[in-house]
């Protein structure tokens, strides 16, 4: 390796390694640290790396993208100075590595690559860029270029690669070496994959998955239950109401212990912005939270939003977006139909709709003419839809 050569890698390879460590940081305090204050790269909500840490798409194998970075640039400062870690007493083994600029192209390529994916993702998926994430992709692509070989091709450079490998493995040392490493390698891979103690998003994840799973196949948009449902319970709610929080909880559980219940849920959002009823301010996010709920509901994920909504009590319209990455939806067109002229008029509608039916308060039940307002206990609540919707009907198969 060339002077030049080995000055630039390395310069190149510390400025991957800084920007790693940095979005190490970022990483933690956005899904560890509560308190902690918006990184330096928190920007817009088009461009910030906090958002993008606290998705599933910021970690491999339940290990954080950025924790791969740091591994990686340390592989290629490590390759970069081989020649001379190998004359390091008890450090002979490394002498497989006969040709490193061949290893750190090949590495470097195939991270640009991923790294292209990483971004298609961040800009259709998640809908939001980490600055400092682009900005490795293309130190990949320059630690690929800078290590190039002069006169060999790209496929001549793997073909050196992959066959270094297989002449490293005709030593049965280095066989013991590769397969303690390997085990090292994976077991630590299923532990971290198994655990999530580096992926808490991953776990919140499987914890809603887990949840949705009860009436998942079962639901329409903002009802829930069998079509044919023997018992129909309207109900009228608001995303900042105390009661309705509870409500949230009776209404599934009873949907599961019933097999003839159906659950369809009003928004009536109690906020002066969009309810012309309101004539003081209060439950401040109430019909932001409707256009979320309802614009989720064009992607069939409207309970999951709703359940969101209730058990994360997100503020700000960020917040709600951040845990909407959780649930696998198209953030893009949930921004746009959460601002669009024909979800703020299913809002109205709603409003409109529980006003002929001289709806004043949250929650509301109305079973058939029989109409509840607040909630109880769940053994009470269970007791008042027995006795308005008759104890046969909920039995029936």
């Amino acid at each position: 390796m060339t002077k030049t050569k080995r000055i630039l890698i390395t310069i190149l390879a510390l400025i991957g390694l800084a920007l790693s460590i940095e979005l190490c940081i970022v990483y933690y305090n956005a899904n560890f640290a509560i308190d902690a204050t918006p990184s330096i790269c928190a920007i817009s909500d088009k461009m910030d790396c906090d958002s993008v840490a606290k998705t599933s798409y910021s970690q491999f194998f339940g290990i954080p993208l950025s924790l791969w970075g740091v591994i990686l640039y340390l592989f290629f400062l490590l390759m970069t100075y081989i020649d001379k870690v190998q004359n390091i007493k008890g450090l002979g083994i490394l002498k497989v590595f006969k040709n490193p600029t061949s290893y750190i192209f090949c590495i470097g390529l195939f991270s640009f690559l991923i790294s292209m994916i990483l971004g298609s993702i961040s800009v259709f998926k998640i809908d939001s860029i980490c600055v400092f994430c682009f900005m490795t992709y293309f130190v990949n692509l320059l630690i690929a270029i800078a290590s190039k070989n002069k006169g060999i091709s790209i496929s001549d450079e793997i073909k050196i690669s992959f066959t270094d490998f297989i002449s490293a493995l005709k030593d049965g040392r280095n066989v013991f070496w590769f397969v303690l490493f390997l085990l090292l390698f994976v077991s630590t891979l299923v532990y971290t994959s198994v655990s999530n103690i580096l992926t808490p998003q991953i776990e919140k994840m499987k914890q809603f998955e887990q949840y949705f799973k009860q009436y998942d196949s079962d639901v329409e948009k903002n009802i829930m239950g069998p079509k044919d449902a023997n018992i129909v319970i309207n109900e009228y709610m608001d995303f900042n109401c105390g009661g309705c929080f509870f409500s949230q909880l009776y209404l599934h559980r009873l949907v599961s212990e019933f097999e003839n219940v159906k659950v369809v849920q009003h928004i009536i959002p109690l906020e002066k912005e969009c309810n012309h009823n309101m004539r003081f301010e209060g439950h401040k996010g109430s019909c932001l939270k409707a256009r979320y709920a309802l614009a989720a509901a064009n992607q069939n994920k409207y309970w999951q939003m709703a359940d969101v909504l209730f058990s994360e009590a997100p503020e700000s319209e960020k917040e709600i977006i951040e845990e909407a990455r959780l649930l696998d939806l198209d953030i893009k067109r949930l921004k746009e139909d959460a601002n669009s002229l024909q979800v703020k008029n299913e809002i109205q509608e709603m409003i409109r709709y529980a006003d002929s039916q001289n709806i004043t308060g949250t929650p509301t039940f109305v079973i058939g003419v029989n109409k509840k307002i607040g909630i109880d206990s769940y053994a009470e609540f269970k007791k008042y839809i027995i006795e308005q919707g008759g104890k046969e009907k909920l039995n029936h198969d």
